[in-house]
């Protein structure tokens, strides 16, 4: 899985575009807007078709970020299965409550050796 987050890390952005070109987003890897073209010929453009065209580029932008990720993760398998990420939980768990154990009898050891009189 570390291939795969940091494959996106250096991600390309997706790109979406519209008006015959004159209308182009591009989204970074979390989706978010990163960087917007409005050729100068779109001020020409009726309002309507202005916004139109915004969300066709909006839209083409998420859909090929989806595709990247898609792509991505057939690459690098279907994720975790659900099994293999339980297994781990419960190790990581087990392992929690035993170093909590430790911790505790540290404490309770110093709190003991802290009350007696010298």
């Amino acid at each position: 899985m570390g291939d795969y987050a940091a494959e996106f890390a250096a991600g390309q952005p997706a790109v979406g575009e519209a008006a015959d070109g004159r209308v182009r987003v591009e989204l970074d890897d979390d989706g978010r807007l990163a960087d917007l073209y409005l050729d100068p010929r779109v001020s020409y453009l009726p309002l309507e078709e202005l916004r139109d065209a915004l969300i066709e580029a909006f839209a083409t932008a998420q859909d090929r970020r989806a595709e990247q990720v898609e792509a991505a993760a057939s690459r690098y398998g279907a994720g975790v299965a659900p099994e293999r990420l339980q297994a781990t939980l419960a190790e990581a768990s087990d392992t929690a409550e035993r170093r909590f154990a430790e911790v505790s009898i540290a404490l309770y050891d110093l709190s003991r050796r802290a009350a007696r009189p010298w």
